[in-house]
């Protein structure tokens, strides 16, 4: 089964079961970027798991637009400060490359506000002006919790709708 499959799987379990997300999205700050230029990329996790757990880990599923060889992880921040317990690597699993970050438990959330976990990286998003990267992302968290996010957004790139896990997006410009 592909890693989005087995995303999109754990997503509806975790809905079925009733496992609460807050409003905020794992999303990139900003959500825009320059095509086929180098540049500092940050992705936002501003939300926690539930609200009995801490978030362990993220996981980006690095797409085609971006080239691995282009990027430089920087690190996982938080009240403005490096997280020097966390580790911020590129991974191979199979065909497929992902950004990990990795690390012990912290809150993150819900707001989205000082202590959101940005995970900071360089890299040359390839592609035409006007289009997008979607990059899947899985956040684990204490108590085997884990959130997908890796549901489709609308064509204009907004969110589906708040209680959703949409996948975070990158608007090429």
């Amino acid at each position: 089964m592909s890693y989005i499959r087995k995303l999109a799987l754990c997503s509806a379990l975790l809905t079925a079961i009733g496992v609460s997300v807050a409003n905020a999205h794992v999303e990139f700050t900003p959500d825009t970027a320059v095509a086929n230029k180098n540049q500092l990329i940050t992705l936002t996790v501003p939300h926690d798991c539930s609200a009995a757990t801490k978030t362990i880990e993220v996981k980006v599923l690095i797409p085609n637009g971006l080239k691995v060889s282009t990027i430089n992880p920087m690190g996982i921040f938080q009240h403005g400060s490096s997280l020097k317990n966390w580790k911020l690597t590129i991974m191979r699993e199979g065909l497929r490359y992902f950004l990990d970050a990795k690390g012990p438990a912290i809150t993150t959330g819900p707001d989205g506000g000082k202590n959101g976990a940005h995970i900071k990286f360089t890299a040359v998003p390839a592609g035409a002006h006007g289009s997008q990267l979607k990059l899947p992302t899985a956040q684990y968290c204490t108590k085997g919790v884990t959130v997908s996010w890796v549901q489709p957004r609308p064509a204009d790139g907004s969110d589906p709708a708040e209680s959703a896990t949409p996948v975070p997006v990158l608007n090429l410009k």
